[in-house]
């Protein structure tokens, strides 16, 4: 079965799996509802991260460097993903995704 996702990281894609990016997969559909393009961009990332821990063997080799750059570039794509999927869901009327408090309810008057 071939990749969902072209991997453009010369030195990690040939280390790229199909399970690693299975795993990675899973993981992004864990963080709820996104637009496909940023279920992509995500997967990959995650896919890179999965790829750098399976194969460092020490704190300071290639991995190690591009697992803290992987990481940093994933955490900052998640709230952008988040809020476009929020933007979709405004233009379509839909409320939002995902669980609510106390504070953020709708409340109106009669």
């Amino acid at each position: 079965m071939a990749l969902r996702y072209p991997y453009q990281d010369a030195y990690l894609a040939p280390r790229v799996t199909q399970a690693r990016e299975d795993q990675a997969f899973s993981d992004v559909a864990d963080l709820g509802t996104l637009p496909a393009a940023w279920v992509a961009r995500l997967t990959v990332l995650r896919t890179y991260i999965i790829t750098c821990m399976e194969n460092m063997a020490s704190s300071e080799d290639a991995f190690a460097a591009k697992l803290a750059a992987y990481r940093k570039d994933y955490d900052a794509a998640i709230p952008q993903a988040r809020a476009a999927q929020a933007l979709v869901d405004a233009q379509a009327g839909t409320p939002p995704t995902g669980g609510g408090s106390f504070f953020s309810v709708d409340l109106q008057r009669g």
